[in-house]
Parts: structure tokens; sequence; C-alpha cells
């Protein structure tokens, strides 16, 4: 289950950046404004369309049938960006990539909340959803080596086909969550898939949790989504193509933003395992800090001896919020509708990001990082008032029955 997730997030990441480094003048060379804007347009926009639309059929056909579509569908669209020359299929290629990427994140998160012991349910979901930085990264400073020679394509096609082979590798054998054959009424074959585990306990039951409650997860859960999410790719993936028109500088920054954000996983697995509320008011709040320094240092930003140092951190408090959401999300939502309820969550976030991609490219450089400020201090507005009246995750049965 987790190297199937972990590969399945790494090539995530990888399918992510592809998008930003096209927009920077990897792959297809020398694109104009409105190309760039279509193509870091396609991930906003996919993504969350194969979140909601893979979320829904997560929770009708079970956790682990779903994963077969969605990879096919991204190991298709990555052979076809590798073989593109013109943009139109490179279009097509990260239209299919996205979707199938987007799509297979519902399945993961909710099998890993499920079937994880209840003590390392927190660890695994930050570690396991860190895979897709780490992924980000690899391929990042892999195109840094070889971008602008053909090895770049061959570099995509041998990451793709490794990832392929240890997934299905790994799903041969990949258990089905107990937990959802329970929501459905299959007793005996979740009896049978939760003997494969080590389960240490099924946690605190809270009891049912009445539709007002909901409301308020949701609103929350949406609010550190928008703060969060679409900071992350702005200032990773939207900063370097919009204000710094150099292909190395670009991905430099990508990698640097990738490569924080990678390291700040393995710390944030053992702090928020303590406890969800307080470690999500301190990621945001930080968050906020970080980029409100930013801002305050906009005039000097060109050197890149000041920016990526400080980039570096602000993409560590990113992943520090990225873990809280990947967290909460699974915990906060009952099994029998977990997949549709985060995959319509995430349509907040990931709408606002499509909007903001398209909003920003006519920004100065001091207007971009403002408004990034603002929504780092909606998620730390929203993290305090939910630190005030929120429910503690940390020992709760995720099942709500």
């Amino acid at each position: 289950m987790l190297l199937s997730s972990s590969a399945s997030f790494t090539f995530w990441g990888i399918v992510a950046t592809i998008g930003p480094l096209a927009a920077s003048g990897a792959i297809l060379h020398a694109l104009p404004l409105k190309l760039k804007v279509i193509i870091l347009l396609i991930g906003p926009i996919f993504a969350p369309l194969g979140n909601f639309v893979m979320g829904i059929l997560t929770d009708v056909l079970g956790r682990k049938k779903v994963f077969i579509m969605t990879m096919s569908f991204y190991s298709i669209g990555i052979i076809i960006i590798a073989l593109s020359y013109e943009f139109y299929s490179l279009l097509i290629g990260l239209l299919l990539a996205e979707f199938g990427v987007g799509g297979e994140e519902m399945p993961s998160l909710s099998l890993i909340a499920e079937d994880s012991p209840l003590r390392s349910r927190a660890k695994w979901l930050t570690i396991i959803s860190d895979f897709n930085n780490i992924g980000s990264a690899i391929i990042t400073g892999l195109f840094l080596v070889v971008s602008g020679t053909v090895f770049d394509r061959y570099v995509l096609l041998i990451s793709a086909f490794i990832l392929v082979i240890i997934m299905i590798i790994a799903r041969v054998n990949l258990p089905e969550s107990f937990r959802w054959l329970n929501a459905k009424g299959r007793f005996n074959d979740a009896k049978n898939e939760e003997k494969k585990l080590y389960i240490d306990s099924d946690g605190v039951n809270t009891g049912k949790i009445s539709g007002t409650q909901y409301i308020g997860r949701f609103l929350f859960l949406a609010a550190i989504g928008i703060s969060q999410y679409i900071t992350f790719g702005l200032m990773a993936y939207v900063i370097g193509p919009y204000e710094f028109q150099s292909t190395y500088i670009d991905e430099m920054i990508i990698f640097v933003a990738l490569l924080g954000a990678s390291f700040a996983g393995f710390i944030a697995a053992p702090l928020i395992s303590k406890g969800r509320k307080i470690y999500t008011a301190y990621s945001y709040t930080g968050g906020f800090i970080s980029t409100l320094i930013i801002l305050i240092l906009v005039p000097y930003l060109n050197n890149m001896f000041l920016f990526l140092p400080l980039l570096f951190i602000n993409m560590m408090m990113s992943e520090f919020g990225w873990a809280s959401r990947t967290t909460l999300e699974p915990e906060l939502f009952p099994t029998r509708y977990r997949g549709i309820l985060m995959g319509t969550v995430r349509l907040a976030p990931m709408i606002g990001y499509a909007i903001s991609v398209d909003l920003t490219s006519t920004f100065t450089l001091y207007e971009f990082v403002l408004y990034n400020v603002i929504l780092w201090l909606l998620g730390a507005v929203a993290s305090i008032l939910w630190l005030i009246k929120g429910n503690e995750t940390r020992d709760i049965n995720i099942d709500y029955a």
C-alpha cells in the first residue's frame, strides 16, 4: 500500500512540474505569454476534475479499482508529452496526465487513512504525500542537467516507466480498505482484509456528526486549502515564468522550492502526529510571516542568493500546511462519503488556483507577493479559529458511525 502510494505521488509530482517546466521553455522552446498561461492552467483545471470524478468513483467502486483507471490516464498522457514537438499534442498529454494524477489522490489518501494503524496514520499520510514534492524536485533537478537537449524526453519516459512498473507490482497484492468494505456491508471481506494489516486500535468513537458540524469542517478545510494550495503553486511554479525571464532561473526556482517542501515533509510527520490543532495554527501562521518577509524584501528579490533561501523556508511552511490538509481531510469526513467530500472540498483551492494563474499573469512582482500574503492570512485566521473551536482528530475513529 505504501509503496504503491509513494510511487503514484512521485508520478503526480513529475506531472505537476512538467507544465511549469514547459511554460519556462523546456520541452517546447520560446512560448509566448498567452500559451504559457494556457499550459499553466491545464493542471489547475483537469487535476480537480480528476479529484472530483474519481472521488465519486472511489466511494462507489472501492479504492483499489479506481487505481487501474487513473494509472491508465497518466501513463498514456506522459507518453504523449514525451513525444510532443508541437503545442497541441503537449496540451492533450498534459490534460490526460493531470486528470489521472488528480484522480489518484482521493483513493490513495482514503486508503492510507483507513488501513493505517491509528498511531501512525498522520505520519504515513504526511510522508506519502511528500513524495509529490520529491517527484517534482527529482524531475526538475534532472531537467536542470539535460534541459535543451533530447535527453529531457528520455528522462521523462524512463522515470515514468520505472514508476509504473513499481505501481503494477505493488497493486497486484494491494489490500482493499476494510473500512470501505464495512461501510458497504461486506463484513466478511472486511475481516479478511483487516487480518492482513496491523491495526493497533480503532480509536475513540465520537458518534455521528451533525450536518452543521460537517458544514463547519468543510468551510475550514476549504479555507486552509485555498491558502496553502494556491500560494504553493504560485510561489513554486508560476512566479518563475511570469517574473524571471530565464529558463535556467525558472527551473532553479522550482527545484529549490520543491527541495524545501520535500525536506519539510519529514520534519512535519512527527510533529503532526502529536496533535493536529496546534500544529495547523503554527504552520499557517508561519507561512503568513515568511511570505510577509518576502514582500518586505521585494526590491531585492532579483538577487537569487537572497530570494532562494527565503523561498526554501516559505516552501517548508507550505509543506507543513499541506501535511495538515492531507491528514485532516480524510480524518474529518466519514468512510462512506470520504472520497466525494474530499474531492468536493478540493475544488475550492484548485479552481481558485486556476483563476489565480490567469489573474496574476499581469501583476508586478510586488502585487504577486502581496496576493500570496493575503491568501496566507486567510489560512492563518482559519487555523486559529480551528484551534479555538475545532476538533482534535489524533485519536478518533474515522468511521463516524
